[in-house]
């Protein structure tokens, strides 16, 4: 990219009223809070919004920042109060909030993985030097004047090169979710380029770490990774460096050419996810060390297990009794293995069920199926088991007769009870 602005003292989130309000609270006598992080990267690469979350350091400790900040009537939640980490909420006459996590300047002195006992410091290069990345320890003033404490972050944003503040195995050490954020920014911002390789040797190292992770971090940072344009070469990096097991927690043959045949950059992230195992023992596995919801757990098993109605070829109950997104994430899965197959010339393409599916989901709103207790009792059946199977039977036939209306459901009832 061409050569990055000597400030950003235009950028929206910048001269938002809270923005400048809460940094002339924190800016007086003395003290100095700056902008950090993010919003000062994504500004200098123009994909900033005024909606960018906003992060602050502050040369203040954490008593101080509160009074401050409370003496002028903004609420504080103490978010992460031991590593000197406050949320402030500032709320606006016509109701508008906005946000800000201001920190304390600090050093790590001995770090656990994702905690780390720290002093709170006067010192902006201490501070920035334990941050994970060059481009990450960007600070700027309420004018838009910008710092680069390491004195690399500039130069390596404006040459889109992510790398590691420092030696990169003791920035991993200190939080093991920088392997995935690290992935995440480079297939972001140089994905053609070549990964940085003391980066990529510390990562491959780290990957037996990965494990221990929380599996809510690693499911959002691995959602992150899959809404990219690369994302099947940033997967392919990652399997390269054996990194998928320990996020996964299982060994499997992870379906990459799955992956990428589905496209560059997937609009549903959960479904460029399944689209990576191979069956549904393996993304069982997964869906626990990811700790995915109920909700995701139960559309995965959809997925993946064998559908009755389409094995009989029958679509419409298909999409009856299987649900519209079941059938569109089989159909999406199914392609995609198709295209691999053809590529790899061992399997023929074969997309015109699935392009039929495809066509019957559009448009199709499940019907209410119009048998009813009431209408059941009235036909002389009594509450109990036989009902239940009665209305299952009835159910089936009304699905293949295209779901005809009430009139007909009764009659077909009647008929059977008849019969019986």
């Amino acid at each position: 990219m061409g050569k990055l602005a000597e400030t950003i003292g235009d950028a929206a989130w910048l001269q938002r009223p809270h923005t400048q309000e809460i940094l002339a609270l924190l800016n007086t006598d003395g003290a100095i809070t700056r902008a950090v992080g993010g919003c000062v990267r994504d500004t200098l690469l123009g994909c900033a919004t005024k909606d960018t979350d906003i992060d602050l350091a502050t040369n203040l400790v954490p008593d101080e920042m509160i009074s401050r900040l409370q003496k002028a009537g903004v609420k504080t939640v103490p978010t992460g109060i031991e590593h000197g980490t406050v949320t402030a909420v500032l709320r606006g006459p016509n109701g508008t909030k906005s946000t800000f996590e201001v920190t304390t300047l600090r050093t790590d002195i001995v770090s656990h993985g994702r905690f780390a006992e720290v002093v709170f410091s006067q010192d902006w290069h201490g501070d920035a030097a334990r941050r994970d990345l060059t481009i990450n320890a960007l600070y700027c003033d309420s004018d838009g004047t910008i710092y680069d404490p390491t004195g690399q972050g500039l130069k390596d944003l404006e040459n889109l090169r992510v790398r590691f503040i420092g030696e990169a195995a003791q920035r991993i050490k200190e939080d093991y979710l920088r392997v995935l954020r690290f992935f995440r920014f480079h297939f972001t911002l140089a994905a053609k380029d070549p990964i940085d390789s003391a980066a990529l040797a510390a990562s491959t190292a780290a990957a037996p770490h990965l494990g221990g992770l929380s599996g809510e971090r690693k499911l959002s940072e691995m959602l992150k990774i899959l809404a990219l344009p690369s994302a099947g070469d940033a997967l392919q990096a990652m399997s390269d460096g054996q990194l998928l097991p320990s996020i996964f927690g299982c060994e499997a043959a992870f379906q990459l050419a799955r992956l990428q045949a589905m496209g560059p950059q997937p609009k549903d992230r959960l479904l460029a996810l399944m689209a990576l195992f191979p069956d549904l023992e393996t993304a069982l596995i997964a869906a626990k060390s990811l700790r995915l919801s109920g909700k995701q757990l139960a559309r995965i098993q959809a997925a993946f297990s064998p559908s009755a109605h389409l094995k009989a070829g029958d679509i419409r109950a298909a999409l009856y009794f299987d649900g519209v997104a079941c059938l569109q994430d089989k159909a999406a899965l199914a392609i995609a293995d198709e295209i691999v197959g053809e590529m790899a010339g061992t399997q023929k393409p074969e997309t015109a069920f699935w392009t039929k599916v495809l066509a019957a989901v559009e448009g199709f709103e499940k019907p209410v199926f119009p048998l009813s207790g009431a209408m059941m009792m009235r036909a002389g059946m009594e509450p109990g088991p036989a009902m239940g199977r009665m209305a299952h039977d009835v159910e089936i036939w009304w699905v293949g007769e295209n779901f005809p209306g009430a009139d007909a459901v009764e009659a077909e009832l009647i008929s059977r009870l008849a019969s019986a």
